[in-house]
């Protein structure tokens, strides 16, 4: 590691129960350092990023044993009232990148993918041109110039995904104007991204594959999709 990244390492494994309770943003603040370093800490030592060692720790502190996804009527309203509120102030610009692009390519991984396979069967119902970028070499062909007529939706939970961060920076340097759904605005991917629709999804010792980041991501896709109006095929 170097010499920051140790520093912060270090005064991560003292006081673990900050990674445990905070958001990156928070975690940084407290460190009084950039998020970036924090995330490039966290990978030098071996993990995805800041989400998938909060993920670890917190599995430390349940002793392994993950609570019960609840299944209370009403159990995500919280989280999606949330999310609305903190998409709103963005919706609209998105909405206005989508429609002006021709078509309009999605990354996503794991779960997230999952969540990109459902926008992208909305898209070609609502008659739009859309396909799912898999692999790098998909991304070269999609952002092959001139590519001003295509727009990326990048979705990731922590914003921290290796593959949508690295095709939204591809976007980036072919000139593709790009989206970003994460539930981490202080992420590499939000600040890549041109505009960024956040969701406000509490963190859980299941990590980013529990239930209420994606229903907050469908819920906000929603309302931008249904500020699309139909075309014709």
């Amino acid at each position: 590691m170097r010499p920051a990244e140790s520093a912060v390492a270090r005064r991560l494994l003292r006081d673990p129960g900050r990674v445990a309770e905070g958001s990156l943003r928070e975690v940084a603040e407290w460190l009084k350092t950039s998020d970036a370093t924090v995330m490039r800490a966290c990978r030098a030592a071996g993990f995805d990023g800041f989400q998938d060692l909060k993920y670890h720790v917190l599995r430390e502190f349940t002793a392994g044993r993950l609570p019960a996804v609840p299944a209370a009527q009403g159990a995500y309203d919280a989280d999606i009232t949330a999310s609305l509120e903190a998409a709103g102030r963005s919706l609209d610009a998105a909405a206005q990148l989508l429609r002006g692009a021709r078509r309009v390519a999605l990354a996503g991984v794991g779960a997230s993918q999952g969540i990109a396979l459902i926008a992208l069967d909305i898209l070609c119902t609502l008659g739009r041109q859309a396909l799912l970028i898999q692999n790098e070499q998909m991304a070269a062909y999609v952002f092959t110039p001139p590519a001003g007529d295509v727009v990326l939706l990048a979705i990731s939970h922590s914003g921290e995904t290796r593959f949508p961060v690295q095709i939204v920076h591809e976007a980036r340097e072919s000139g593709v104007k790009s989206l970003a759904l994460t539930n981490e605005p202080a992420s590499e991917l939000a600040r890549l991204a041109d505009v960024v629709v956040p969701t406000q999804a509490v963190e859980s010792s299941r990590g980013s594959y529990a239930i209420a980041p994606r229903i907050c991501q469908l819920a906000v896709l929603d309302q931008l999709f249904a500020r699309l109006p139909a075309t014709g095929r």
